[in-house]
């Protein structure tokens, strides 16, 4: 299975660089990061998103993540945002929203079998 996964953050002015990245490395174990003005960006593949994959099956909200992500199919592409607050704590917590006045992670993970990927990481439990 092929995927690309980008998960991007927004930078507000308030906020050290350092720990929105830190934020990010603890839900991502990613190959490539940007700096912008306003934000982070980082990418991987597969197994960028391992760390997040773990927490899933360990926290026992393997159901909440697969609900989400079917929801954000389009197309060949899976959109997801996470807390960025919780996520600074390392805890993957999906948000439907802009809760937060810090932001959301916005994910992006592309794909030739979005059904696949998605049963991969977050398999539907019976």
């Amino acid at each position: 299975m092929n995927c690309k996964i980008y998960a991007k953050a927004e930078l507000n002015p308030t906020e050290d660089i350092d720990k929105v990245t830190q934020t990010l490395k603890n839900m991502f174990d990613y190959d490539d990061i940007e700096i912008g003005e306003d934000y982070v960006l980082v990418s991987g593949e597969k197994e960028f998103i391992t760390n997040l994959r773990k927490e899933l099956r360990e926290r026992k909200i393997r159901g909440v993540a697969r609900k989400m992500m079917l929801k954000g199919i389009h197309a060949n592409k899976i959109h997801f945002k996470l807390s960025k607050q919780a996520a600074f704590v390392g805890v993957p917590n999906f948000v439907e929203d802009d809760l937060s006045p810090l932001g959301e992670i916005d994910v992006e993970i592309e794909t030739d079998n979005t059904q696949k990927f998605i049963d991969w990481i977050a398999p539907e439990i019976k």
